[in-house]
C-alpha cells in the first residue's frame, strides 16, 4: 500500500536523522523562548494601567513573528538537509529559503481558505434550510475535511520545493500528486492516527507529562515535515521509497 510506504519512509527519514533534527531544532527553540520571553515581559509591563491598543498589537505581532520564524527556520532547514544534503548547523543565517517557504505557505493558506469559503457558506445555508439538521452538518463537514486534507497535502508538497528553490513549487507539487488522491487521503488518515497517539502524552500528569507533551509536539512537527519532504522527493523528483 503506497500510503503506508510513504508514511513508513517519512518515519524512517526522521528516526534516521535524529541527530540532524536535534541540531536544526536548537535555533527554533531559542526563537520560541524569545517569543515567550517577550510575552512575559509585556505582560508585566502592561499589567499596570490601560495600555494603548497599538502597543498591545505590536507586542502580539512580535510574539507571533518569533514563533512563525521558529517554525519556518526548522521547516526550511529540514527540507534542505534531506533533499539537498545540506549540513545541519545550530546557528545558521535565515534568508532566502525561509522567505520562499514563508510566502509559499501564505499563498497555500489563502488558496485553501478560498476553496473552503464557498462550501462553508453552503453548509450554513443548508443547515438553515433544514432547520439545523445535525446530520447534514456532520456529512458536509466530513466532506470538507477530506477535501482540505487532500488539498493541504498536494499544496504542502510544494513547500519542500520552495525551501530548496524550485521554480513554481506549489504548482509543481500540485501537478506531481494529481494522480494519487486516494493515496493522499489514506496517508492523511494514517498520519492523523499517529498524531493522535502522540497527543496521548498530554494526558500524563505532572512534569513528566509536560516533558512528554513537548517531545510529542516536536516529533509530530518533524513527522509532518518529513511527510511533505517524502511527497516531494517521491512524486516530483522520482526518489525511491524505503
Amino acid at each position: 500500500m503506497l500510503a503506508f510506504r510513504l508514511l513508513r519512509h517519512s518515519i524512517l527519514q526522521l528516526t534516521g536523522n535524529l541527530g540532524a533534527a536535534l541540531t536544526l531544532s536548537v535555533l527554533p527553540l531559542l526563537l520560541a523562548v524569545l517569543g515567550i520571553g517577550i510575552g512575559m515581559a509585556a505582560h508585566q509591563a502592561l499589567a499596570v494601567g490601560d495600555p494603548p491598543g497599538i502597543i498591545v498589537a505590536v507586542v502580539a505581532v512580535a510574539i507571533v513573528a518569533t514563533f512563525v520564524l521558529a517554525f519556518v527556520s526548522l521547516a526550511a532547514s529540514w527540507h534542505r538537509h534531506v533533499l539537498l544534503g545540506e549540513r545541519p548547523q545550530v546557528f545558521r543565517s535565515i534568508g532566502g529559503s525561509e522567505a520562499r517557504y514563508f510566502w509559499a505557505a501564505v499563498r497555500m493558506s489563502l488558496v485553501i481558505m478560498l476553496i473552503v469559503f464557498m462550501p462553508m457558506i453552503l453548509i450554513v445555508a443548508l443547515t438553515s434550510a433544514l432547520n439545523g439538521s445535525i446530520y447534514v452538518t456532520m456529512l458536509a463537514s466530513l466532506i470538507i475535511g477530506i477535501a482540505v486534507a487532500i488539498i493541504g497535502l498536494r499544496l504542502g508538497t510544494g513547500l519542500a520545493g520552495a525551501a530548496i528553490g524550485a521554480a513554481k513549487p506549489l504548482t509543481t507539487g500540485w501537478k506531481g500528486t494529481e494522480s494519487c488522491l486516494g493515496t493522499l487521503l489514506l496517508l492523511a488518515v494514517f498520519s492523523q492516527i499517529l498524531q493522535t497517539i502522540l497527543n496521548l502524552a498530554s494526558q500524563i500528569p505532572g512534569l513528566v507529562g509536560l516533558v512528554a507533551t513537548l517531545l510529542a509536539a516536536w516529533l509530530g512537527t518533524l513527522l509532518s515535515l518529513s511527510i511533505i519532504t517524502t511527497l516531494w522527493g517521491h512524486f516530483v523528483e522520482g526518489r525511491a521509497l524505503r
